[in-house]
């Protein structure tokens, strides 16, 4: 065979490859006009422009289903009490959960038959309300799709395929979201208070969507008051912890603000720190101070990594021009195993007793050393010095989170630190 004679058809091959292959970005969204968007995330900013055919789907984390109700969704943003409200189109509601195949198919499939039940979790959830299934269906290997009828108002939730109800939920664990579909559209897309993920087709620097994902992250300043100083505090569920304690000693004196998330990781922080900032740049969005925290998600992490993700979440703080604090990682208490030797590849032992003092919390000092503009607010010490009293329960026992008193009093501790950091700014 002439390899010559096939080379322009292989190239014709991989051209049409290359024209079906979907581009996704995913950020925050920066408004452009009535036919598109911006997209911004760390690599820069990514026109987007939309379609008739363009879906748009609600990201939802299944556990805020329960405020599904028959015409509206009760949306509760993640870390806040702001709610937004969705309208419910009346109708049938398609239900369409895809395995990832291989083992996990297998163990759905034997759930589905001797259990009548399918997890929420796996590859892709998916939601079309006001359209009937084209067609029911229990997955194969080639269409690992489960498809039918989807009623969101049983207990628990259930999905009809070819007369059989299944329960779908995650009654054994975990959690996961899902994408509604036909709730939203391109008019949603609305800037400051979304973040999208886009897939579509890129058409020189524009990428046509064919679908937007969008997650709202709440309107950050829609209940400030103009007068007061606008304050963001980045951490994980330790921070939920201590956030009304922290919320009632600032209560008057700042605009209090929190990632929609529970912060995680550095690594999260890394990734998705401009999402949390949202666009300071705007009028009313600015930030006059943020403190930040990741550690106990870092237990198990080498140093070389941490402070690498630390130096690039620092990096796009400063970019507010705001006043910024580190909040050193609480401890865990003695009622784990006390922390041993970094291992072969350099990662800390993971939750134990000790850990912070050890690892994260020098690893992350060295970091603080090179930038002596931000304050440091020592939170693990102060559990440490009221070990004798207000901690003395939690030292003893195998909980790394706080609750009642001891949880607002970390919260007071914090909101002093940063009225004084303000105090200081002269503002």
């Amino acid at each position: 065979m002439n390899l010559l004679r096939l080379w322009p058809l292989l190239l014709a091959l991989v051209s049409l490859v290359d024209c079906v292959t979907a581009d996704e970005v995913s950020g925050i969204i920066i408004p452009r006009d009535r036919d598109g968007m911006y997209v911004r995330n760390e690599q820069g900013q990514f026109e987007v422009s939309w379609t008739a055919r363009t879906k748009v789907a609600l990201v939802a984390n299944t556990r805020l289903f329960r405020g599904l109700k028959a015409d509206r969704f009760d949306y509760q943003i993640h870390s806040s009490k702001e709610i937004v409200t969705f309208p419910i189109p009346q109708g049938p509601i398609t239900g369409i959960k895809t395995s990832r195949g291989g083992k996990q198919l297998t163990k759905e499939i034997h759930d589905a038959k001797n259990e009548r039940w399918i997890s929420e979790r796996g590859l892709e959830l998916r939601f079309y309300f006001n359209q009937k299934p084209d067609r029911d269906q229990l997955p194969t290997t080639k269409d690992p799709r489960f498809i039918g009828l989807w009623d969101p108002t049983a207990k628990p939730r259930t999905l009809s395929i070819h007369g059989t109800k299944y329960e779908l939920s995650l009654k054994k664990g975990g959690q996961t979201s899902a994408l509604l579909f036909h709730v939203l559209t391109v008019n949603d897309c609305q800037p400051f208070i979304n973040r999208a993920t886009v897939i579509g087709q890129k058409k020189g620097d524009i990428l046509i969507a064919d679908e937007i994902h969008l997650l709202p992250i709440g309107d950050q300043a829609s209940q400030d008051d103009p007068n007061l100083p606008r304050y963001l505090y980045i951490g994980d569920s330790i921070s939920g912890n201590y956030t009304e304690g922290l919320r009632q000693t600032l209560k008057g004196r700042f605009n209090v603000h929190h990632p929609p998330t529970n912060c995680g990781p550095s690594r999260n922080g890394a990734t998705n720190i401009l999402n949390w900032l949202g666009a300071y740049d705007q009028p009313g969005r600015h930030w006059d101070v943020i403190s930040f925290n990741h550690g106990h998600w870092d237990s198990a992490n080498n140093q070389a990594s941490y402070q690498a993700n630390l130096e690039k979440i620092i990096r796009e703080l400063k970019k507010t021009g705001a006043k910024l604090i580190w909040v050193t990682t609480c401890p865990v208490p003695h009622g784990y195993p006390v922390a041993g030797d970094l291992d072969n590849h350099g990662n800390a032992p993971g939750r134990t007793a000790g850990v912070m003092k050890r690892y994260l919390n020098p690893w992350a000092l060295e970091v603080l050393r090179r930038h002596p503009d931000i304050s440091i607010c020592d939170q693990w010490q102060f559990v440490k010095d009221n070990e004798r009293d207000l901690y003395q329960d939690w030292w003893a026992g195998k909980n790394v989170h706080f609750s009642r008193e001891p949880a607002d009093a970390l919260g007071k501790f914090l909101g002093q630190h940063v009225a004084k950091v303000m105090q200081s700014d002269g503002r």
